[in-house]
């Protein structure tokens, strides 16, 4: 043996000791250089020799800055074995190897020094690609794998693998179900790719259970308890590991519905009948006894007993349990006015299988919370310590006041805190309670006395060990000079530095807090001590699972480029921003080998991409006052109730040509609108991550107006703007076609009202919504304020300019009562109108303001507001028509609606008091608040309504009905014939000579409004 691999032998006995966990891995280097040096046993020996040159093979896949940080030999420099084993063990600390040999060969005076390694592979994404059902789910599956994106991959991992899916799938009644692996190695970051082939095969249905066990009940009462089988029709379902999770269940509360608390159901097992495709579940059943739970010496409801005596939630009966109730119980009757209260618990012994709980309660006087002072306190005013306590005195929602010694207690402790969090170490609190406030038996009163003690201050604040953050960096202190002396601010500061620290690629910094006293009293000097660690590096951001969506557009999102620092805090945002992309149903991140010694690291983003279509059907259904344009009558101009069915279809193809702009297809077909919409919408419009363009095609024909039926063609442009969480502001630009057509009044028959009118209109909206649930606030608020120009210079051949604006309020009146209320402002300004046409009959029928209904004004059915056809001259100066008392629509609008939203029955029945009052006008000018109409040509005025509703949550919304009793409805002239009897009228003749049926008659909107819809009003 040479001498170069004696020294080596010599080196490996040392480090055997200081290293013996890398004995076995530092062997076979030693046997490689014993055979590797031919030439050395000629000449005797290479330690000490030249470094002529290092090899690497295969090349290494460590960053080249960190290899010059773990390679102690160099090139040109003496070989010596110390250096070889500080190679070995810095390598190895880099984690990306499972073997490392070095071998040694003579290069004239000097030696080559070769390293031969073999890398670990890393998990660089798993796919589960097959027909996945919902049970089990794609991401159980990629769950039950167990790989973790960016951990060192093992083979038998992936056995264990197959393995876990397997018994999912057969869990989930899929015995047929084959998991077939495939493994791809990527050189790209040493990256493994497994992809999981499920094919899940015909799935099992239950068949009849075998129950073993005392069961007490009949096996049809068991085998209904489980819902495995449909009842009457007697046929099994198909089986899933929630649905038999369920069966047990459903076991279980059927003997828990009886009094067993302490019942035992449990699936010992399941066969499997191949030949039949069906499961026998095995359940075995100890029903326990039947346990009672009573109040004795006072009157305790079963409901209260459940919620407050845990052996009900635990299906147990032990003294801890009991005990815990007693607790609960004295807290319950202490916070409704029962100080005093006094409970205890006995077990009675079983008889014929009952087992009784008895809880003794002497409740003593009831007491009423008649005054809470606050005493002492100088540096916090009374209302900073109020909230945070739950003592409260005797108030019209709180009869009896608030009061028990868990309050008590947990109201010092939190007193307190707030104090020592500001400075305040010698802080004491306590509560004194005295009977008979002011004589009055019964009234309490309850003081709390506050001891401040000194006010503890930082008087120098010194951060030591700062060398690759600088100080003026750190976010603000909370222990700076002159601020209080707190421990809650010291453990503060620990969580915003080491945040910080970590967000910028310092993970392993530490941090030491210490203090001690000042000069002067009640003064204290800090100290942080700051161990900041290696930092750590981008090397490369690499992107795997990416189909067909384009590179360049995940790229764009991802900020994080190589040698930057690496941030966690970076690496989630930016998967929030893929995720907000909208083409993604995962996106996994990891830090490759993250426990390895390497500055320089890969991050990981593995994509599974959605789903590209998505199909929406609707069906629903309106019930209320309204109706269309009649060919048979005239005699309900007000309306009439109806009830209109809706069926929607909606398609959406998401990520386009990979650019992850969306196609959709929107349609809406009732008896009241046919409407089609076809969208394209851009993201990101102009690398703008808050803008987005949207062209638009729409067929819209509304029928819900008992004047004509409106045809809107249209063709549109919008860019969204989003400012903020809460601010979004829109610019459009719609060009369209309106028409009219079923129209029923006589003057409506003049050609500038029928024929198509073109209209091109440039508008901007502000949207700023700060409720806190859209569906059903309860909170916030929400304004929207939208202005609209059309002109000829847009192309088109009407101008008007058009203002509409919306404020809501959302107020909290008690925990759970709402006020909510909203005021809708409107106007349309027409200007050069066309020849023969006032400037308010140049607007279009279908452009102007029609209110009335469950989401606008509920004192009118629907579109049933503002003006009506008084009769108008057929020709300019000529006779009018009779009159028919249909709506026209208006260029004003004005609503405002209030609402008190309150629990009117469990937890999902919500009431509603509301009062509507406003309507649409003929113009700005003509806006008026007064209560009563002048005579019947006069729909000016502001009319009332008030009314009651009732709401069911679901979870598409509330489902909402309402019924509103209008105070002051319209009255008007109307026609009672048919279309064709109104044109047979002829103005020109007196009224004596008129048909019979020419004869206005008197008409109104009814006082009760009916509304059935989904969804709250405002």
């Amino acid at each position: 043996m040479t001498g170069w691999a004696i020294q080596l032998l010599d080196f490996v006995a040392r480090s055997r000791m200081a290293h013996q966990r890398l004995w076995y891995q530092f062997a076979p280097v030693v046997l490689s250089l014993a055979c590797a040096v031919p030439l050395a046993a000629q000449t005797g020996r290479f330690e000490g020799r030249t470094i002529a040159e290092i090899q690497y093979e295969p090349a290494l896949t460590i960053d080249p800055v960190d290899l010059e940080r773990f390679q102690p030999l160099k090139k040109g420099t003496a070989l010596h074995a110390d250096d070889v084993a500080r190679a070995i063990d810095a390598l190895y600390s880099t984690g990306r190897f499972t073997d490392i040999s070095v071998e040694a060969e003579p290069a004239g005076d000097g030696v080559i020094v070769r390293f031969v390694t073999e890398s670990k592979w890393f998990v660089g994404g798993v796919n589960v690609e097959g027909k996945i059902g919902t049970a089990p789910s794609r991401g159980q599956l990629h769950s039950s794998a167990q790989f973790t994106l960016g951990t060192e991959f093992r083979d038998e991992d992936v056995s264990s693998a197959v393995d876990n899916l397997k018994r999912l799938l057969t869990a989930n009644g899929l015995y047929e179900g084959s998991v077939t692996p495939e493994v791809e190695r990527n050189a790209n970051g040493q990256q493994v790719f497994i992809t999981f082939h499920i094919h899940e095969g015909k799935r099992a249905k239950y068949d009849m259970p075998v129950i073993q066990g005392n069961t007490l009940f009949s096996e049809d009462a068991i085998i209904r308890a489980t819902g495995w089988r449909i009842p009457l029709i007697h046929w099994w379902l198909k089986a899933s590991q929630a649905r038999t999770r369920k069966g047990v269940s459903g076991v279980r509360s059927k003997y828990e519905g009886k009094g067993h608390l302490a019942v035992r159901a449990r699936l010992e097992s399941i066969d499997y009948d191949a030949d039949h495709r069906r499961m026998h579940p095995h359940l075995t059943i100890d029903p326990g006894p039947k346990i009672e739970v009573q109040a004795v010496e006072a009157k305790v409801s079963k409901r209260v007993l459940k919620r407050y005596v845990p052996v009900y939630d635990e299906r147990a009966v032990d003294t801890d349990l009991l005990v815990e109730g007693r607790r609960n119980l004295e807290d319950y009757f202490q916070s409704k006015g029962y100080y005093d209260v006094e409970v205890d618990f006995r077990v009675r012994p079983p008889q014929n299988d009952l087992e009784t709980i008895e809880y003794a309660i002497s409740k003593g006087e009831r007491h009423k919370v008649a005054r809470v002072e606050i005493a002492g306190n100088k540096y916090f005013d009374t209302p900073t310590i109020r909230e945070r306590m739950f003592i409260t005195p005797a108030s019209f929602n709180i009869r009896h006041g608030r009061y028990s010694d868990a309050f008590r207690k947990k109201d010092e402790e939190n007193i307190a805190e707030l104090y020592k969090s500001n400075g305040f170490r010698d802080v004491k609190v306590a509560t004194r309670v005295d009977d008979d406030y002011k004589g009055k038996s019964g009234d309490v009163s309850v003081t709390v006395t506050v001891t401040e003690g000194p006010q503890w201050i930082v008087d120098k604040l010194e951060v030591a060990g700062m060398a690759q953050i600088q100080r003026q960096d750190l976010p603000v202190l909370a222990s700076s000079v002159g601020q209080p002396f707190a421990d809650v601010n010291l453990a503060a500061d620990r969580n915003a530095i080491l945040t910080y620290y970590f967000a910028h690629g310092l993970p392993s910094a530490t941090f030491k807090a210490a203090w001690q006293p000042g000069e002067e009293p009640n003064h204290v000097n800090v100290r942080y001590e700051i161990t900041e660690g290696e930092r750590q590096y981008v090397r490369r951001v690499i992107t795997s699972g990416i189909r067909t969506t384009r590179q360049s557009l995940v790229d764009k999102t991802i900020t994080m480029k190589p040698g930057d620092a690496l941030s966690p805090v970076t690496q989630t945002d930016i998967q929030k921003r893929l995720y907000d992309l909208g083409v993604f149903a995962r996106v996994d991140t990891a830090i490759q080998n993250p426990d390895g010694a390497a500055e320089h690291k890969y991050v990981l983003y593995n994509f599974e991409e959605a789903n590209r279509y998505t199909l929406n059907i609707g069906v629903g259904a309106q019930v209320a006052r309204f109706g269309t344009p009649s060919t048979t009558t005239l005699a309900a101009p007000g309306g009439e109730t109806g009830f209109s069915p809706e069926f929607s279809f909606d398609i959406s193809r998401i990520n386009f040509l990979g650019r992850g702009h969306t196609l959709s297809l929107k349609t809406l077909y009732s008896s009241l609108e046919k409407r089609a919409s076809f969208s394209y919408l851009q993201p990101r419009f102009l690398n703008d991550d808050k803008r987005t363009i949207t062209y638009s095609l729409l067929y819209d024909r509304v029928l819900n107006v008992r004047t004509f039926s409106s045809l809107r063609e249209e063709g549109s442009v919008q860019v969204s703007q989003t400012y903020s969480k809460s601010l979004t502001e829109l610019f459009r630009f719609a060009y369209r076609r309106v028409s009219v057509s079923d129209v029923v009044i006589p003057v409506l028959l003049i050609p500038q009202f029928l024929q198509s009118v073109r209209i091109g209109m440039l508008s901007t909206s502000l949207i700023q919504d700060r409720r806190n649930n859209p569906a059903n606030p309860s909170r916030g608020i929400y304004n929207t304020v939208d202005v609209g120009l059309a002109d000829k210079v847009f192309g088109s051949q009407r101008n008007f300019a058009r203002v509409l604006g919306r404020n809501a309020t959302y107020y909290r009146v008690t925990k759970q009562i709402i006020f909510a209320r909203q005021t809708q402002f409107g106007i349309i300004l027409p200007f050069n109108a066309p020849a023969g046409l006032t400037a308010q009959e140049s607007v279009p029928l279908p452009e102007r303001f029609f209110g009335g209904g469950a989401d606008s004004l509920r004192a009118f059915p629907y579109n049933q507001a503002g003006p009506r056809d008084i009769g108008a001259p057929l020709v300019p100066g000529g006779p009018s028509s009779p009159p028919t008392g249909f709506p026209l629509g208006g260029n004003a609008l004005l609503f405002n609606n209030l609402e008190l939203r309150f629990p009117l029955i469990g937890e999902n029945v919500q009431g509603v008091l509301f009062h509507d009052m406003g309507n649409i006008f003929t113009s700005i000018s003509n806006i008026s608040f007064r209560y009563s109409q002048k005579d019947l040509q006069d729909f000016d005025y502001t009319v009332h309504a008030v009314g009651f509703g009732i709401r069911y949550q679901t979870p598409v919304g509330p489902i909402r009905v309402d019924l509103a009793y209008t105070l002051n409805p319209p009255a008007y002239n109307g026609f009672g014939g048919t279309p064709t009897e109104l044109l047979q009228c002829n103005p020109n003749l007196p009224p004596s000579a008129q048909p019979s049926f020419c004869t206005p008659t008197r008409q109104s909107i009814g006082h009760f409004q009916f509304f059935f819809s989904i969804g709250q009003a405002f």
